[in-house]
């Protein structure tokens, strides 16, 4: 457990520093956490005026790298509240009991300080492992459960006797935890921490360079652009592995007292080293295949670039005339005529994250297993879009209902229904871009 006070030291009080000094994006999420925190202070008045009942906890949820406990910790410095953070590292403990004291102790502390005048925030970050689904329960995250829940359902007490204190937690499973935290009166709210937009990304990369020496040639926007699926964690590495090149390339000449400049060619190379974390364990790395590295198919090609060049490179023409873009392309033919590659070319020449998937590795021996990574793939698409996700013999994952009742039939039947419903799920995209590729090795249409 941890805990700090947020009393500024610079000398000028917490109320002359904001938040977005130390981050930029996720408007949302630090508007809800103002609220949560902060309104309850500054409009005191006016809520016993109209008896207004304030929330007492907020659910953050996203994928890891997103800036979750960042924008508590920025928030909490913002409004000089006292801050305690849980993990569960730090609660769990081998003994019967000492979790639940562990928690009793941190809601006291907070509690304490709530009626001194402090306004207390305890964080607890990665909620899911403590407060697992009851269905995948020990019996020690039961005890843990059920003392948060009494807890929480305590505080909500406190807080209408005029004392402030709050609970935030974070997730990157929101789906994994216990249903009874979602409700009224423990976490009054969820809020995403998604994957920045391409003007986040760039809002996210000036405030990560404002101290930095980049050369005028260096174009935050552009680079903000190429940088599809990053979340602020992946950012950050990117502008410190940009400073490493500089630096070795200035230790490199020996220019002594010299001025060492981030120029366009280090940030090349960071590119090159980190890449968006969301996609990792499932993109493939699309190799440079460019529509001239394959011969003949012209027609074909020119369909493609329609299909998934032409809606990112002429969006804004797309969008005037309403035309909505392909959301799914079926490869077929027999074996060896450039289907995988052709789907690459186009990943490439639109600059997509590019994911790929084949019959054997969803068909698995566990339950369900097959159905989530399906799940999981178009989630992760999403986030990193525009992308492009490929199915390799699709015939193998989308073959015809019904049929024999075997135990493969009806594992495929399950996969068939998911990828449908994954599908369908495109038509709702109105930001991102993404498409499916299908291909399978055959003549003829299943």
């Amino acid at each position: 457990m941890e805990t700090s006070s947020s009393a500024s030291n610079d000398g000028g009080g917490a109320a002359a520093w904001k938040a977005e000094e130390a981050i930029a994006g996720n408007v949302e999420a630090l508007q809800a956490l103002r609220e949560l925190i902060s309104y309850p202070i500054l409009y005191s008045r006016e809520s016993r005026i109209l008896g207004l009942k304030w929330r007492c906890g907020l659910l953050l949820y996203g994928p890891p790298g997103t800036g979750k406990t960042s924008l508590v910790r920025a928030v909490v410095r913002e409004c000089d509240a006292h801050l305690i953070v849980i993990s569960p590292h730090s609660v769990h403990r081998s003994h019967a009991g000492e979790s639940e004291k562990i928690l009793r102790e941190a809601f006291a502390e907070a509690t304490s300080r709530a009626k001194l005048g402090k306004p207390s925030v305890i964080f607890i970050d990665e909620i899911d492992v403590l407060c697992p689904r009851r269905d995948s329960r020990r019996e020690q995250d039961i005890r843990i459960a059920s003392q948060l829940f009494m807890l929480m359902d305590a505080n909500k007490s406190l807080s209408t006797s005029g004392y402030h204190f709050v609970v935030v937690a974070s997730t990157n499973r929101v789906d994994a935890i216990d249903p009874a935290l979602r409700r009224a009166g423990r976490f009054d709210a969820e809020v995403e921490v998604s994957t920045p937009n391409e003007y986040e990304r760039c809002q996210i990369l000036k405030l990560y360079t404002k101290k930095l020496p980049l050369d005028p040639s260096v174009d935050l926007e552009a680079i903000a652009a190429s940088c599809k699926g990053y979340v602020g964690a992946d950012i950050e590495a990117l502008c410190r592995e940009a400073t490493m090149s500089a630096l070795s390339k200035s230790s490199d000449v020996h220019q002594d007292g010299g001025n060492c400049l981030i120029t366009v060619d280090d940030w090349k190379h960071a590119r090159s080293v980190v890449g968006p974390s969301i996609t990792r364990g499932v993109t493939v790395e699309v190799p440079k295949v460019s529509w001239e590295d394959i011969g003949g198919l012209k027609d074909l090609k020119k369909k493609l670039q329609q299909a998934v060049e032409w809606p990112l490179k002429h969006s804004s023409a797309f969008s005037r005339l309403g035309v909505s873009p392909i959301r799914g392309i079926l490869l077929h033919g027999p074996p060896g005529c450039s289907k995988t590659t052709l789907a690459k070319a186009a990943a490439c020449a639109a600059q997509a994250s590019f994911f790929s998937l084949s019959g054997a590795e969803l068909y698995s021996m566990y339950v369900g297993e097959g159905e989530a990574l399906l799940r999981n793939t178009f989630r992760k698409a999403s986030l990193a879009a525009p992308s492009i996700i490929f199915f390799d013999e699709a015939d193998v994952v989308a073959a015809k209902r019904g049929g024999n009742s075997s135990g493969s039939s009806i594992v495929g039947e399950r996969l068939l229904s998911t990828l449908l419903t994954e599908m369908d799920g495109l038509e709702q995209a109105k930001v991102s871009w993404n498409s499916c590729f299908g291909c399978y090795k055959s003549s003829s249409c299943y």
